[in-house]
């Protein structure tokens, strides 16, 4: 398993949104358990903080967004939650807005290496897939 503490700079990811999914860029460094980044989606740019408890294998990240496609920014400033578990190859969890919770959220996934590194970890997943009945997966 790669140690979380050792994957600084780019990141990847999705969360869905109102059954949306949509796609992230993300500049992270992580220092200590500790987590400041940067990054990009179909919303505008974001900053954000968080923490990584290595003995729970979890991320807790702050995601605040500077700058946001709405004309009116009234976006700006809002900070939403993602809490979610590092396996060794990707984040996995939910977000949700800190203000209001429950009317807003969803799941989410990130990783380290970008996109590209997006098509490695899915052919290792499947090579470690056990063969079912037949030689198929």
């Amino acid at each position: 398993m790669r140690d979380f503490n050792e994957l600084s700079g780019a990141w990847a990811g999705w969360s869905i949104q109102y059954g949306l999914r949509i796609t992230e860029s993300i500049q992270l460094t992580i220092n200590k358990g500790r987590i400041f980044g940067s990054g990009t989606d179909k919303d505008g740019e974001f900053e954000l903080v968080g923490a990584y408890i290595d003995r729970k294998q979890e991320v807790l990240i702050t995601r605040t967004y500077t700058l946001t496609t709405e004309p009116t920014q009234s976006g700006v400033g809002i900070p939403y939650e993602y809490v979610g578990k590092w396996d060794g190859l990707f984040v996995s969890g939910l977000w949700f807005p800190r203000r209001y919770p429950d009317m807003d959220g969803g799941p989410f996934e990130m990783w380290p290496g970008g996109e590209d590194m997006k098509l490695e970890i899915q052919a290792e997943v499947e090579e470690e897939a056990p063969l079912a009945v037949g030689g198929r997966r």
